[in-house]
């Protein structure tokens, strides 16, 4: 696939995962990319993730988006739905963005994959959402620069979180609270930055007083549990 290793060489090297991305991978990573609204998946060995974005509403045509993820959501190459979810600083009406958030919970439900969930300023409505639903499929918080509170409100919620460029701020939440998340809800990301995975993890494994190599093989084993890919 998109991240260039032999199948047969995949037990023996580690890639860098980065578990959302607007870009092309380099050569050492696997990655999923966020593909935008009527992405040709058809075209695209890469791993991806399709899913309507809170800031995108207004400027969408919400049935067709719908339509589309639920045709694409099985594709082999599909590996999570999203990014999707709540934004209280966006002009959308929040109901209208839980309406639209509910629809794709449901289609990841039917196909059985994860969600990589955009969330701002909306944790409480986004908690009440997966206990009202009884959500069964992982959930994954990404670009998570929020306070220690929340953290682990989601942890307790079963939920994953992902971190990105807000590591590389020594003063930052998510600097600060990285190594208080058990590693095994961690991951990491460069959502739409130009930023190398491999910097992330870095500084990831600075916080997390381990080295590099360690932290890719906690990473890749939180990967292959949450995800079927071939």
């Amino acid at each position: 696939m998109c991240f260039f290793i032999r199948k047969d060489e995949m037990n023996k090297i580690i890639p860098f995962i980065n578990i959302h991305t607007h870009r092309l991978v380099a050569e050492d990573e696997l990655s999923i990319f966020n593909a935008p609204n009527y992405f040709d998946l058809s075209k695209h060995t890469n791993f991806a993730s399709i899913g309507i974005h809170p800031w995108n509403i207004q400027t969408i045509n919400s049935k067709e988006c719908i339509d589309f993820i639920r045709l694409n959501a099985s594709a082999k190459n599909v590996l999570a739905i999203g990014e999707c979810g709540l934004d209280k600083l966006v002009e959308t009406n929040i109901q209208i963005q839980e309406d639209l958030f509910k629809l794709q919970i449901c289609i990841a439900e039917s196909v059985k994959k994860p969600m990589i969930i955009h969330c701002v300023k909306a944790f409480d409505e986004l908690l009440q959402i997966k206990k009202e639903l009884n959500i069964s499929i992982p959930l994954i918080v990404h670009g998570y620069n929020n306070n220690e509170q929340i953290a682990e409100q989601l942890v307790q919620n079963n939920f994953y979180i992902s971190f990105g460029k807000a590591l590389l701020k020594e003063d930052s939440n998510a600097s600060k609270i990285i190594s208080m998340i058990p590693i095994e809800k961690v991951f990491l990301e460069t959502d739409d930055t130009a930023i190398p995975i491999k910097s992330i993890f870095e500084k990831a494994a600075t916080y997390l007083q381990m080295d590099v190599q360690s932290l890719k093989e906690k990473i890749n084993i939180n990967f292959k549990q949450l995800f079927t890919y071939e």
